[in-house]
Formats: C-alpha cells, structure tokens, sequence
C-alpha cells in the first residue's frame, strides 16, 4: 500500500496545487442540513422560469431513443447555431456546457510555462484549467469601480502571452468590456496569442448599445480567437449542459474538437437545445424579466446601504464590507442560496442571481432579518 505522500506523488504537481472550483449546494442537502422546507436557488445564475415550452417538449420526445447513442458531432444542433449567428458550421464546437470547452482549449494550446492573462474576481475555471497545464496565470485585479481594467491588461499583454480569457458580461461582477476595449485588447494580441471570450450571458447583455457584437469585431483582426456562449443561462437548460465555442478558424475548431468525448452532448439535451434556438418568446420573457428585477433589486439594496456593481447579466455582485462566507452561512439558515466570492481581495462580495419576484423578495426579507 502507498503511503499519503506516495499517494499524492502519483498525481501531477500542477493537479495537486489546483483549488477546487465552488459548484454550490444542492437544493437536497440544503433542505436536509438546515431544517428548511423551501429552498430559494440564488447562487448558479439559473433562469427562474426553468426550461421553455419548445425545449420541454423536444426532450421528452427524445426519450424515446435514450437507448441510442447521440450524434456525435451535434450536426443539427451545429447548423442552427451557424444560421444564427453567422458562423461557418466548422467553426463551431459544441461542448458538455461551455466549462468544457475551457477546459479543451487550454488542454489544446497551452503548455507549461505559456503565460495566460485574465482578471480577477473571475470565473475561476478561467485560472483553473490554465494552471492545470502549467501555465503561468496572470490575473489582473478589476478597477476599484469594479470595470474591465484595460490599461492594466494591456500592459499585462506587452511582455507577450500564449492566452487571453476573460468573461463579458464579467461572471461574477456583471460589468460588461465595450467594443473599444475589445478592439483594443484585440488590436494588441500578438498573431499567436488566443483570445477567448466567454460570453455565458450574452443574452442579458446583447440589448445594450455598449456590448460589442465580439463577432463581428473580431473578425477584423488577425489574432485566432473563441467565442465562447451556453444553453445553461438565459435558454434554462444548465441541467442539460450545453455550450458552444465559435472559432476564427476552422481548423483550430478542428483541434479542439479531437479532444472532447465522442458523445460529450447526449441525445436530449442536443433536441432540447436546438428547440431552445427557436423559441424566442421564452427568451423574450426571460430577458424582460431579468431586466426589471435586476433594476428594482439593484435600487433596494442600494437604497440600505450596499455597494452593488452595475450589472449587465443575471446577478448582482455586492459588497457586504465583512466576510461574505459568514453571510451567506446565515442566509442559508433560512433557505436562501447564494454565492460568497472567496477570491483573495473580494471575500466580502456576494453574487446573488436574479430570481423570480417572490424569490427576490424572500432573500430582501431574510437580509432584513440577519442585519
């Protein structure tokens, strides 16, 4: 038998050195550990209205063959998403949520000492897949305004770097990079730097003359690029996993698609997803929704005292000015949960997804009642 340090041994260093990413609580244990009956889910930035109709109904037809394996290369689910958005269908990888995509990219174009610029407070996925091939991560800290800092990554970009990721609208703080600063970061990216931008929430987002359509964008340059989206926020599918990477080239797409599981997007969630696509009132619905929610619940927490981020997605990041764990150990106490930000310089910040009404309501009583 190994002993622990023989053990730990038969592990790569980089692996051994990794945090471990903060997927949340599941409703189950939260409802058995804290002796509640209903549990408030504000830590995933979940669509409140769940799955749309379409989606819904796609799934459960798919049922039927549940016995035969998917297709592998998600052709339909890849022409749909080249008809909207303007995408060649080869340039397009579809992915087991776009976590996964992350993860292969950086498996497919970094290795040990390639240095990877980001921010910080960030999607940790962002630093921890990078670190996991030995990259050397640099993670800019975001302005004390909480927006993009250009000029730093800019200056962070100078000395030459393999990778640039970052998300727009920012997970976990909602500020989103404007078309200037895309262009610029862009325009200095070196012909062998990649660019990825995660665009989870993107859908939230698009409707503000500010947000760049990166696309189109980032067409006009020559550095390679990914843009990255998911089925999992605005399109209510997270259970289903399903994201998509849209790439500069072809043949960089192709690289990466070597690398994912033959049938990494199963059967249901690849009808469901391709439903989605096509159903735009519940996108609708959920856009208006989370726009008006976010306003009202953004004013009434400022309006008690709080620092909270401009937001462009579906959450709100806020400062308590204490430690944020603690908070959020409280809140759970009542059933309500949300994210504390355990990034080092950000521990008192909150991320509280934007819920349904009554939701929203439930976390403003329970912060009444614990401060």
């Amino acid at each position: 038998m190994l002993n622990p340090a023989e053990r730990v041994s038969m592990v790569r260093k980089e692996v051994v050195g990794l945090p471990r990413y903060n997927a949340g609580l599941p409703e189950e244990h939260v409802r058995e550990h804290y002796q509640v009956e209903r549990v408030v889910r504000l830590a995933s930035n979940e669509n409140p209205f769940g799955v749309g109709t379409k989606a819904a109904r796609a799934a459960a037809r798919a049922l039927v063959d549940l016995g035969k394996y998917s297709d592998p290369e998600a052709r339909r689910l890849r022409r749909a998403l080249s008809a909207a958005t303007g995408a060649g269908a080869s340039n397009i990888v579809v992915g087991n949520g776009s976590e996964e995509l992350i993860c292969l990219i950086c498996r497919a174009c970094l290795r040990p000492a390639d240095r990877v610029v980001t921010v910080t407070p960030s999607f940790l996925l962002h630093e921890i897949y990078p670190a996991e091939q030995g990259a050397d991560v640099v993670a800019v800290p975001m302005r004390s305004d909480l927006a993009f800092p250009v000029e730093e990554i800019l200056d962070a970009m100078a000395d030459g770097c393999r990778m640039v990721i970052f998300s727009s609208p920012s997970n976990p703080v909602g500020t989103i990079l404007t078309a200037s600063a895309l262009e610029r970061i862009h325009r200095s990216a070196q012909p062998r730097t990649l660019l990825v931008i995660d665009e989870a929430y993107y859908e939230y987002a698009r409707e503000n003359p500010d947000y760049p359509d990166s696309l189109r964008l980032l067409a006009g340059g020559s550095a390679p690029y990914a843009v990255l989206r998911t089925f999992s926020k605005a399109y209510g599918l997270a259970g289903a996993r399903v994201g998509y990477g849209i790439f500069s080239d072809p043949d960089i797409a192709g690289h990466i698609d070597k690398l994912r599981t033959p049938f990494n997007v199963n059967r249901i969630a690849q009808a469901a997803a391709l439903a989605a696509l096509d159903d735009l009132d519940h996108i609708e619905r959920t856009i208006t929704h989370n726009r008006r929610e976010r306003e009202r619940l953004s004013a009434e927490l400022q309006r008690r005292g709080f620092r909270v981020a401009p937001s462009h997605a579906n959450f709100l990041f806020m400062d308590f000015g204490t430690d944020s764990v603690k908070i959020a150990e409280r809140l759970l106490q009542s059933g309500i949960v949300v994210k504390p930000w355990r990034q080092k310089g950000f521990q008192h910040f909150l991320r509280v997804t934007i819920g349904s009404r009554e939701d929203n309501d439930l976390f403003l009583q329970a912060l009444a009642n614990l401060l």
